[in-house]
């Protein structure tokens, strides 16, 4: 993800640049169903999930010169001040390579085994702990600049933040083909066990194939702090577009539907709107936890002196509404912030619906809480059905079946090229719709780093989104972090491979994958809009 760039510059020039080849690579090997479990707050948690009886395994296309690498997961250890990931890689290729995973064009630049850790139930994206206060490098095993032998298994490490207690079933996203690994077991760890088990090897041994080593290990130097990501599932209907996080939900309310063009006065249609907006925040919204807060928000034609104040007045009559329907039980702000935080990029091929979407007043508020007794003591949880969840994904170590194909042409750097999308079986992890699929480079050319099908700028597939038939809700990627960030630009990031290397010539397949909020429990299909390969009906859901 573009994170780790935001957190160690690359030395180099390129550092700015994305790998945004979308091609993605990485079939699944072998293995074993691994459980589901997983308790949280709200609720008693379910019995503990059975043991696996051997790692998880995946195949990943992230050696610097491009080959294989053999990724196998044994498990994240509890420990009471972090959180410790153990696994192990290998060099399938049949020379001496370096480990290469989180790229971008500036990949020698940065020294980071950047996996995450996901919990899919709580909402949570645990990164790595940065030492020297969180300016410096990931604490754990090193890959950078490592010459790892073919064929050598490499123990390896990486710290993350503590997990909560009830936290016993985590998803590793790996910025690599081989995506995500679902149903890693959080175990406790052995005190004073932090680091690898196997022999540490240097760059100068020679270790035979087959053998076990260590990846070198880089302890912390100085603070390492916690950084953990509040996970925001978008989700857009016909009058309204949601932002929901485990905690707060920002229902954006188009401004077309509420007032007639360059006018503050609400419609008769706004009414109806409000109404059914007043009975969703009097069911979640939490008067303990003020205020209500509505934002007016304008598109980027006209001033700031002019747009401003529309958006305020906007904001204070939906204000008014609201409260007029609510009551005195709850606080409430109004503000204005005109053009300055747009959700869209106005001025392309799509400028009037870019604008559409930033004419927009947004209604946010935190989630009513409840005290919950667990087998662990008493907890709080958010009582809403927008913040629930299923239980996480057991491990899959291969995607099944192909479900759809489509073949689309390009055209990158004047040269047109064709590519075939298959479609995998979709399926749920914690709140999360897991969209999965490969696409095939189908010549004449190879791909150019920097081919994409990202279209609307955030994202490895920001092109795609998925789409309930029957409510006409379209879900779209997950954002790590609220969508707008607080200076008011766009958050591009969203949970899918990031800054992964993929392969790029002629027949070559690689993996692809992304997570958007999964849609109620009694969907089984969904539409996939797969951006250039078009709409895709009937995905199931499994």
């Amino acid at each position: 993800m573009r994170r780790a760039a935001e957190r160690a510059p690359a030395p180099c020039a390129a550092a700015g640049l994305v790998l945004a080849a979308a091609l993605l690579t990485g079939c699944g090997l072998g293995g074993e169903d691994g459980p589901g479990g997983g308790g949280r707050p709200g609720g008693d948690p379910p019995a503990p999930a059975p043991r696996r009886s051997g790692p998880m395994v995946k195949q990943a296309w992230s050696m610097t010169n491009g080959s294989p690498t053999k990724i196998e997961v044994t498990g994240v250890e509890r420990h009471a001040d972090r959180s410790v990931l153990r696994f192990h890689l290998t060099n399938l290729g049949q020379a001496w390579n370096q480990f290469s995973f989180g790229t971008s064009l500036a990949s020698a630049a940065f020294a980071e085994i950047d996996f995450l850790l996901l919990d899919p139930v709580g909402r949570k994206l645990y990164h790595p702990l940065v030492d020297e206060g969180g300016k410096g490098k990931a604490v754990g095993s090193v890959a950078r600049t490592f010459p790892a032998d073919p064929g050598v298994r490499y123990e390896a490490v990486l710290h993350f933040p503590p997990l909560p207690k009830d936290v016993r079933t985590v998803t590793l996203i790996t910025p690599s083909t081989a995506g995500e690994f679902t149903g890693v077991p959080v175990v406790e760890g052995r005190a004073g066990r932090t680091g690898p088990e196997a022999p540490v090897s240097a760059p100068g041994d020679d270790p035979p194939r087959g053998s076990t080593v260590a990846l070198p290990v880089r302890e912390a130097q100085g603070a390492t702090p916690h950084w953990v990501d509040d996970l925001y599932g978008l989700a857009s209907g016909e009058v309204t577009t949601t932002a929901t996080s485990r905690d707060q939900q920002r229902i954006g309310l188009r401004a077309d539907v509420l007032f007639d063009f360059d006018k503050a006065t609400l419609t008769p249609r706004a009414r109806q709107v409000l109404d059914d907006v007043a009975a969703q925040t009097r069911a979640e919204a939490d008067p303990a936890r003020p205020p209500i807060v509505i934002t007016g928000h304008t598109d980027g034609r006209g001033t700031p002196g002019y747009n401003v104040p529309l958006s305020r007045k906007r904001a204070d009559a939906v204000l008014r509404e609201l409260q007029a329907r609510l009551g005195t039980a709850y606080q409430y702000r109004a503000e204005g912030r005109g053009e300055t935080q747009p959700v869209a990029k106005e001025g392309g091929a799509d400028d009037e619906q870019a604008r559409a979407r930033n004419r927009r007043v947004e209604v946010s508020y935190q989630f009513r809480q409840e005290r919950t007794r667990t087998t662990t003591g008493t907890t709080t949880a958010p009582v809403s059905p927008a913040a629930g969840s299923g239980p996480p994904a057991a491990f899959r170590p291969d995607d099944g079946r192909t479900v759809a194909s489509r073949t689309a042409d390009f055209t990158a750097w004047g040269v047109p090229n064709k590519r075939r999308i298959d479609v995998k079986p979709f399926y749920r992890d914690g709140a999360y719709l897991v969209a999965v699929f490969e696409i095939t480079n189908l010549g004449p050319r190879a791909l150019n780093v920097v081919d994409s099908y990202a279209g609307s700028g955030v994202g490895k597939f920001g092109a795609f989104s998925v789409r309930d038939p029957a409510s006409k809700i379209t879900y779209q990627g997950v954002s790590p972090g609220p969508p707008t960030k607080p200076d008011g630009s766009t958050n591009i990031d969203r949970l899918d491979p990031g800054w992964a290397t993929f392969r790029v010539d002629p027949n070559t397949a690689n993996r692809g994958f992304f997570y958007v909020p999964a849609p109620p429990p009694d969907v089984r299909s969904v539409t996939f809009d797969a951006g250039p390969f078009g709409q895709i009906p009937n995905v199931p859901i499994e």
